[in-house]
């Protein structure tokens, strides 16, 4: 029976039989001797050592057992190579193509072709892509959509960076072996001397010229650097930890509030909120704040790793953020989404009201920014008054859409027809929630007044809810359309009427046979002429718009 050794490779201990303990220090008193030469020959030994520790690990948990004997040596030696064999490959390689298939690659960032922090360059080597259409990609997604900076960010603080050799050839997918760790030592080198001839070509000249002012100035900024630039850097940090926080912390009332009120009958008022479904607004609102919360945090961590070089974060809670991000991000898409179903079907539904007539035909059309109702206080004076709600505050109102059309009627009587119209699940929520408007319009003698908006009845959602007004006037009426009105709803039909420099109130249209006629303004007039006069045209010009 062999006598078992106890050995320490790279800080792992293991048990070793005596013969394949032998086998193994004679190997690595080859593989150091063959490395003694080169200048970085610690380093490449202490990496050769950790990959035969790795491979040494893994033989003993994939055969369960405890003791590294002969055969697992020797499997070992095969799969690293030996020095003596790199003269016949050398020989190979220059006569024969390259046929071996590279190793399966590992995610690092690479240091050494870094721009910042060696992301895109980590992802260029994974994937085998240029690094130059990885930071293109980026760059427009930060430029374009502002969204490149944070999955950077999470990306930096989640991913390694690539130190020893080994890691770094792990990042190319380059084998680990003795001849690939020997190619990638030439490799170092040779790139090293042509960088460091070309700097000399290009820049040998022009430092030799370089005189003592130009010294002291680069001597002067490199001090600046050291001392007050490190210090405004630190503020800077200091600066942007202090506008995360404060988003963090504004972040989290704002949740606590939105849950507080979640199926209160105040949010049904509060646009975009109102959009949602009672039943989703709580897990929407805890998603939309892990989105926020965890960019805010990294950018917090972020900042004290790069600007005060207190690394604050694991990698395991790192990529824990990554993952919750991911996590919330996907939740809120998917009941958004089902929250979208509400609008997938639409209906309406149109009621007719007449209007009463007037000898003269004329009609005043007025509009506002306040609502009108009417109001029975047949106890007071047994009479009808009009009462306005005027709405000032809009900064959260939910979506309206009011149209009016003007129509020639096809009598001698004037008509309004309101087409109340909504989207839902299916029909039936749809026309449940086109019947959940609220718009006020009223005539008292002559005057027609509309309010500019629509509203919803208590407890209701948006559900996309329109209403559209078609007037329908006799002809030979006469319209006196106030200017406001005018501009909201008639833009399109009467715009060469309209004069906004003009205090005039009304603008007057009259229904004949043909459709709507108002007078242009003078404005519309000269434009019309000096129009005609480029293009050469001698038509005449009408000074009356016609419009249906």
């Amino acid at each position: 029976m062999n006598k078992t050794i106890i050995i320490n490779i790279s800080g792992v201990i293991f048990h070793i039989e005596e013969d394949a303990h032998e086998l193994l220090k004679k190997y690595m008193n080859e593989v150091k001797n063959h490395f003694a030469s080169y200048r970085d020959n610690f380093e490449i030994i202490t990496d050769i050592e950790n990959r035969i520790a790795e491979m040494f690990s893994g033989l003993l948990i994939k055969e369960l057992k405890q003791v590294i004997v002969l055969t697992d040596v020797k499997e070992i030696i095969t799969r690293m190579g030996n020095p003596s064999d790199f003269e016949a490959e050398d020989e190979n390689e220059q006569s024969e193509p390259e046929t071996e298939k590279t190793a399966e690659r590992k995610f690092f960032r690479d240091m050494e072709d870094r721009v910042i922090g060696g992301v895109c360059a980590g992802i260029g080597h994974y994937f085998n892509i240029e690094a130059r259409w990885i930071r293109i990609a980026f760059f427009i997604l930060f430029i374009f959509y502002g969204f490149g900076l944070i999955p950077y960010i999470l990306l930096w603080l989640v991913i390694p960076k690539a130190n020893s050799r080994t890691e770094k050839m792990e990042m190319k997918g380059e084998k680990i072996n003795l001849q690939s760790f020997q190619k990638n030592v030439e490799q170092e080198l040779n790139a090293v001397k042509a960088n460091f001839i070309n700097a000399t070509s290009h820049a040998g000249p022009g430092l030799s010229r370089l005189g003592s002012f130009i010294r002291n100035i680069i001597t002067a900024l490199a001090d600046f650097v050291g001392t007050t630039g490190k210090f405004l850097i630190k503020i800077l940090g200091f600066f942007i930890i202090t506008i995360m926080s404060i988003g963090l912390i504004s972040a989290f009332v704002v949740l606590l509030i939105f849950l507080g009120y979640a199926g209160s009958a105040d949010i049904n008022g509060i646009f975009p909120l109102n959009a949602l479904r009672e039943s989703l607004r709580p897990i929407i609102f805890v998603s939309a704040f892990f989105v926020l919360f965890v960019p805010l945090l990294g950018i917090i961590f972020f900042t004290l790793r790069v600007f005060f070089n207190n690394r604050t974060i694991s990698k395991s809670i790192g990529f824990s953020l990554l993952m919750i991000w991911i996590l919330a991000l996907g939740t809120g898409i998917f009941y958004i989404a089902k929250n979208a179903t509400d609008f997938k079907e639409q209906a309406s539904f149109s009621e007719l009201s007449n209007l009463k007539s007037n000898p003269e035909n004329v009609y005043y059309l007025v509009g506002g920014e306040q609502r009108t109702l009417q109001e029975d206080i047949s106890n007071v004076n047994g009479s009808n008054r009009i009462v306005t709600i005027t709405t000032n505050d809009k900064d959260f109102d939910t979506p309206n859409h009011v149209n009016i059309d003007l129509q020639l009627a096809e009598n001698q009587f004037p008509s309004i027809i309101k087409t109340y119209s909504a989207r839902g699940i299916n029909f039936d929520a749809a026309i449940k929630n086109a019947h959940n408007i609220e718009y006020y319009q009223f005539q008292k003698d002559s005057l027609l007044s509309f309010d500019y908006q629509s509203g919803l009845k208590q407890n209701s959602l948006w559900r996309d809810q329109q209403v559209n007004i078609k007037l329908n006037i006799p002809v030979n009426s006469t319209l006196y359309i106030d200017t406001e009105l005018a501009k909201r709803f008639f833009r399109n039909q009467m715009d060469d009427c309209i004069n906004d420099e003009d205090e005039s109130k009304y603008i007057i249209v009259k229904a004949t046979k043909n459709g709507f006629v108002c007078q242009k303004t003078s404005e519309a007039i000269d434009q019309e002429k000096r129009d005609r006069e480029e293009s050469g045209s001698k038509d005449s010009i009408r000074n009356e718009v016609i419009f249906n």
